[in-house]
């Protein structure tokens, strides 16, 4: 953010015209200029911009790279499913005023489009990735904003039901403006719900190392399982084995003290366990699993875990 932009903004937050801003100091056709980045400030001046405004302009743009870090740390959380980080993080960024400046607003309500599809809240999430429609918002959308758009669209898609739709959506991302690979887990659901089972797994091997890569070892498990259920569908179960790694992953969970995904783990062993005629096993596994999603809630984003393939 420039000086000009931070100007502009305040200006028209304060409800301020150019003229009054630049009474005594200078034109309105100046103050448009220095606005729009095309003519420099001197430290004069800007101390009088400053007084003007009733700000100081060096630390508000200081506070606006702060609320650009906020905005990254927010998506972070809900990548992670940290709820009380993202919850705080929602707090202090809707009280900062920036919040509004175009730059930033898009991200915003894009990032606030994620989270109401974390609570469940479809309606809300679509009235605000149906703004992105229309030229002015998307006019003041950075590069990276045009991929996070065509992820959470993406992640909407599939929330409706509509894989081959979400996958259009998640294929228009560039990898190299785009760098969170969290976006290869959804297209693995996406083909995983069409039987596209080799795609889904090479999806899901790419997300799982993003997750490894970024510590994130909750997701992890997720990708492991997306890997399971289209392994396990691809070919012949083989049971045995599923079970193996189903226990291996349960373990992973305890340890991440994990009970909404070690909850879904023990209902696809208790299906494992009824496939292969063990009533006894299957009662007691899916028994555990009540046991687990009653102390627990299960992971909250609607796509985020597979819950049965048998």
């Amino acid at each position: 953010m420039n000086i000009g932009e931070c100007m502009k903004y305040y200006r028209i937050y304060k409800g301020m015209t150019q003229k009054q801003v630049g009474d005594g100091i200078c034109t309105p056709g100046h103050i448009s200029k220095i606005e729009s980045g095309h003519l420099h400030v001197t430290k004069e001046k800007l101390d009088l911009f400053n007084r003007k405004l009733g700000i100081n302009i060096e630390n508000e743009r200081k506070s606006y790279e702060k609320l650009q870090m906020d905005l990254g740390m927010w998506h972070d959380a809900m990548i992670k499913q940290i709820n009380g980080k993202v919850e705080l993080l929602k707090e202090t960024i809707e009280q900062n005023p920036l919040v509004k400046i175009e730059t930033l607003n898009g991200t915003y309500k894009l990032l606030k489009a994620r989270y109401l599809m974390g609570k469940g809240d479809v309606q809300e999430a679509a009235f605000l990735l149906n703004q992105f429609s229309t030229k002015r918002l998307s006019y003041y959308m950075r590069e990276y904003d045009h991929h996070l758009y065509y992820h959470f669209n993406g992640m909407f898609e599939l929330l409706k039901g509509d894989a081959r739709e979400a996958i259009i959506l998640l294929q228009k991302i560039d990898a190299k403006t785009y760098t969170n690979f969290e976006y290869h887990y959804h297209l693995a659901l996406a083909h995983q719900q069409l039987n596209q089972h080799e795609s889904a797994i090479h999806h899901a091997e790419v997300s799982l190392q993003h997750f490894k890569e970024t510590f994130n070892f909750n997701r992890c498990i997720d990708a492991a399982l997306i890997q399971l259920v289209s392994e396990s569908n691809k070919g012949k179960k083989n049971l045995e084995d599923l079970e193996i790694k189903l226990k291996e992953l349960i373990q992973h969970c305890d340890n991440l003290h994990d009970h909404g995904r070690k909850a879904i783990l023990y209902r696809n062993l208790g299906n494992v366990y009824r496939e292969v005629k063990n009533e006894r096993k299957a009662k007691e596994a899916f028994q555990m699993a009540e046991r687990l999603s009653v102390i627990s809630k299960a992971p909250g984003e609607g796509t985020t875990m597979v819950e049965t393939w048998v």
